[in-house]
């Protein structure tokens, strides 16, 4: 909760705070009550946490299932059988690819900002790639390594993703903690919290992910359920909320 420290506004009694946890491979979401105890704010359970399986991981094998359809199953089976250093350098080079997605946009609330409620176009000119290896290419039937150099205008030896693909990958983990996140905000409303959340924080290393961030802020702020989001990775300054204006 060191996060805490930097909150602005600083936490006050009556507050609330919803911690969204982003990690590998859980999602944890609590709520917690600001209250004034011996002069100092403490935090309350304000409802059960609850959490989910669709973190970062579940990004990674979204990964690898469009990756082996790309090469073709059987090629990249046989290829992993003789090659299995192949594919952790494999996963290490997507892993830059996955940390990579949005990150150059230019200013982080304007990125928020167009990713509208329901809108998905961040990032529609950008592509990404990863290798295909000399050994991999081998692997892979004439129809297939045919076929994929049609598609990525002669190129074979490395697979083009695009930003489309890229939203696609994340969608399921990405859309899963949107529902938590709103999922839990309606079960304190219907515990007595009539007010709206006061601060959405965000943290853990898949919470880090521009596009993770812009999706839940478009859910929770669009839910009404919720005044402000607070990547924990920016600087207290940059603090999202719901007065900024949309682009």
């Amino acid at each position: 909760m060191d996060a805490l420290d930097k909150q602005d506004p600083p936490l006050v009694e009556g507050m609330s705070l919803m911690v969204v946890d982003a990690g590998a491979g859980t999602v944890d979401v609590t709520i917690h009550n600001c209250q004034e105890r011996g002069g100092q704010v403490v935090l309350s359970e304000a409802i059960c946490a609850e959490g989910a399986l669709c973190g970062s991981l579940f990004v990674d094998k979204e990964f690898s299932a469009h990756y082996r359809a790309a090469v073709g199953t059987t090629a990249f089976d046989a290829w992993v059988a003789q090659h299995p250093a192949g594919l952790q350098e494999l996963m290490d080079e997507w892993e830059a690819v996955k940390c990579s997605f949005l990150r150059n946009q230019n200013d982080l609330a304007d990125s928020m900002s167009r990713l509208r409620l329901g809108a998905d176009d961040l990032g529609s000119s950008e592509t990404f790639r990863v290798p295909i290896t000399l050994e991999l290419v081998d692997l892979m039937s004439k129809e297939q390594r045919s076929s994929l150099k049609q598609q990525q205008h002669g190129l074979d030896s490395k697979l083009v993703l695009s930003s489309s693909v890229m939203r696609q990958l994340f969608k399921g983990p990405v859309d899963a903690v949107c529902r938590l996140a709103v999922s839990q905000l309606m079960a304190a409303r219907s515990e007595g919290n009539a007010r709206p959340c006061s601060t959405v924080l965000l943290v853990g290393g898949f919470a880090r992910n521009r596009y993770l961030q812009a999706r839940v802020r478009a859910a929770v702020l669009g839910s009404g359920l919720a005044q402000q989001v607070v990547p924990h990775d920016v600087p207290h300054a940059a603090v999202l909320d719901a007065s900024r204006p949309m682009a």
